[in-house]
């Protein structure tokens, strides 16, 4: 359970983010979310989630950093930059996640700013779903690195098994592009 003394110290930056890569199911069928112009549901569940931890426990929403449809292996996204930027300027002084595959899903970046970055600013980094709490000497750093690899394995698993899929249907003569080819 996380706990937060003095929340009336803290401007939180509540960061969302979800890729916007196709599902392959089993069957090798690509499912693309028919909401694709919309937000997706899931960012907003997450900002839902991660507003009523804030609001339980009185602590102030500086602003909401989105990038849906980016995906969690590069740290270079738009609104993750913008964060970046109002934690130089000392706007926020703690980050929230929903969980910690939602900051992202490379494991020597996400150490780098749970174990460097945040530290030099004093930012305080909490993962609500994986009770990671960088203000609290009980959230543990092993576990922290375990899950933050095993996101990494996922993406990269995730990836491997896309790529044989299309490999697949490719070799079975299946239409691979998303128009496909007319012929005069």
């Amino acid at each position: 359970m996380i706990t937060i003394a003095n929340p009336e110290k803290y401007r939180v930056g509540l960061y969302e983010r979800l890729s916007n890569e196709n599902i392959e199911v089993a069957s090798g069928e690509v499912v693309v979310s028919k909401d694709d112009e919309l937000e997706s549901g899931s960012i907003s569940t997450q900002k839902i989630f991660n507003e009523s931890f804030c609001k339980e426990r009185n602590i102030f929403i500086y602003d909401h950093y989105t990038d849906d449809g980016v995906s969690g292996a590069t740290f270079d996204r738009p609104d993750f930059n913008r964060m970046i930027k109002d934690i130089e300027n000392k706007k926020i002084n703690m980050v929230i996640v929903k969980d910690l595959s939602r900051f992202g899903r490379l494991s020597s970046q996400i150490s780098y700013y749970l174990e460097e970055y945040f530290i030099e600013k004093g930012v305080r980094f909490i993962a609500v779903n994986d009770d990671i709490d960088t203000g609290n000497a009980e959230s543990s750093e092993e576990i922290t690195q375990f899950k933050a690899f095993f996101n990494e394995w996922f993406l990269r698993d995730t990836s491997k098994k896309i790529r044989n899929g299309k490999k697949t249907r490719a070799k079975e003569g299946k239409v691979m592009t998303t128009y496909p080819t007319y012929r005069i």
